[in-house]
């Protein structure tokens, strides 16, 4: 293990102090992800950044759970916020990344650098086969329609069977309330740009007539 000293500012400030020389070296950084991960995050950056800047041959991260993963498609007007903290990871001097289980494959897209995209069902199958006595009986459940895909991937290479959950979607899981198909905003006559204002005939045809509007 490498001699590092990272503490926090009265005002919560991160500042990280490598203890060693890292000239030439190669450097992996384990980063499990704490509750709180606003904080991990910046002290990962932070480490990454004072590794670059201290001439270190390559800057490995390794970090099982790959925070705001679940962030990785535009909901409603969000933003793809796995994007963003892959870019910030790739502009901060990581060279190599290794995690595990992304939430989606394609966030492997987001960076400009190698991703290892490690599996735990081996270690989950096996734990079942030695652990369970009478696994054969049991039943693969499916908590949603959305994770039907892996519960069958257990179920074929335990060889049992499965089950489902059916249930409302989500909002936030269809990507129908992404703002694509919402019907535009209805604005009034005088918040339309000049360029776009109705002809006067055409004023007339389209609205009602009322006391303070007359046409010719």
């Amino acid at each position: 293990m490498g001699k590092v000293q990272v503490y926090q500012e009265p005002n919560r400030e991160t500042r990280v102090q490598i203890q060693e020389s890292v000239r030439g070296k190669d450097v992996f950084i384990i980063q499990t992800v704490s509750k709180d991960v606003n904080t991990t995050i910046m002290e990962l950056l932070i480490m990454v950044y004072a590794c670059k800047t201290s001439c270190a041959k390559s800057i490995i991260g390794v970090i099982p759970y790959f925070p705001y993963s679940k962030q990785c498609k535009m909901r409603k007007r969000g933003s793809i916020v796995s994007k963003l903290l892959a870019s910030m990871m790739c502009k901060a001097g990581l060279t190599h990344l290794i995690t595990m289980d992304l939430h989606q494959k394609e966030i492997q897209g987001f960076f400009n650098i190698p991703v290892d995209n490690l599996r735990a069902s081996p270690f989950l199958l096996q734990y079942i086969q030695e652990e369970i006595p009478d696994y054969r009986n049991a039943v693969i459940v499916a908590k949603s329609p959305a994770s039907a895909k892996r519960a069958q991937s257990f179920a074929e290479r335990l060889r049992l069977g499965i089950a489902v959950i059916h249930g409302e979607a989500q909002d936030a899981e269809s990507d129908l309330v992404d703002g694509r198909h919402s019907p535009p905003m209805v604005r009034s006559v005088a918040a339309i740009h000049p360029s776009l204002e109705i002809p006067s005939k055409c004023a007339a045809a389209s609205f009602p007539l009322t006391s303070d509007f007359k046409a010719d």
